[in-house]
């Protein structure tokens, strides 16, 4: 069954919930609301706060000055005052902590994740950082509100050691990392992880997304039965 697509923040807070708060959640999460903004600008253009490199050029090219990064998302955002405030300040803590960690990135050729019905996701950027001697892939958790739980944290670290790590064994050692953007006025970047121990195996990951998904389907289903009903349709049965 096709149906909308959970953001990879709320799918994994709401992963190994019991099944009466993953419906309460779910039907929060249907209720119509009105969508403000998206860091779609910023995510575009990250290669260029992250000093990206391309393997063509043999040495490395000089990093992106700030201006010139915060020209382009301006020039995307295209005078939107909402997407100009939430984009540019997550672009210059990217900048701010490149600059500060001395990094540089290579993008990385890896697939996303397919979860059951058929959705795709990324969990993670599909750049290499390095930086602190260290090799590392990133999640960016960008909400102000609502960022990911502590369990979320977990769970989207290891639907990135499936995508990353365990479908491209040369990427074995590779750092798995949530960057959390605090909610303050520079939107400071914090790198957090978790020992490898603590991930979930993919067994588990798939039964759960499996489920979620599934109360997802028969929820929008009711949802969509009892607008047929109000409109004198008459109400059907939820499963076919």
């Amino acid at each position: 069954m096709k149906s909308r697509r959970l953001t990879e923040t709320d799918l994994v807070n709401m992963a190994f919930l019991p099944t009466s708060e993953k419906e309460r959640r779910i039907a929060n999460l249907l209720k119509p609301k009105r969508i403000s903004g998206s860091y779609e600008p910023f995510r575009d253009h990250i290669g260029d706060a992250v000093n990206e490199q391309y393997p063509m050029f043999s040495e490395l090219h000089a990093p992106t000055s700030l201006d010139k990064l915060e020209k382009v998302i301006e020039k995307v955002c295209a005078g939107n005052s909402d997407l100009l405030a939430m984009n540019l300040p997550v672009a210059r803590a990217t900048h701010a902590f490149s600059v500060e960690k001395i990094l540089n990135a290579e993008r990385l050729n890896v697939r996303p994740v397919v979860l059951p019905f058929g959705h795709k996701y990324e969990f993670g950027m599909p750049l290499l950082m390095r930086y602190d001697n260290i090799a590392s892939v990133a999640f960016p958790d960008l909400r102000r509100t609502a960022p990911l739980t502590a369990s979320g944290r977990v769970t989207t670290l290891s639907w990135m050691h499936q995508r990353f790590r365990a479908n491209y064994p040369d990427h074995a050692d590779l750092t798995l990392e949530i960057w959390r953007y605090e909610n303050n006025a520079d939107r400071t970047v914090k790198p957090i992880r978790v020992e490898d121990h603590l991930l979930v195996e993919f067994d588990r990951l798939w039964e759960d997304a499996t489920e979620t998904y599934q109360i997802l389907h028969y929820m929008e289903r009711g949802a969509t039965e009892e607008k047929r009903k109000r409109a004198g349709g008459g109400f059907g049965p939820l499963f076919d």
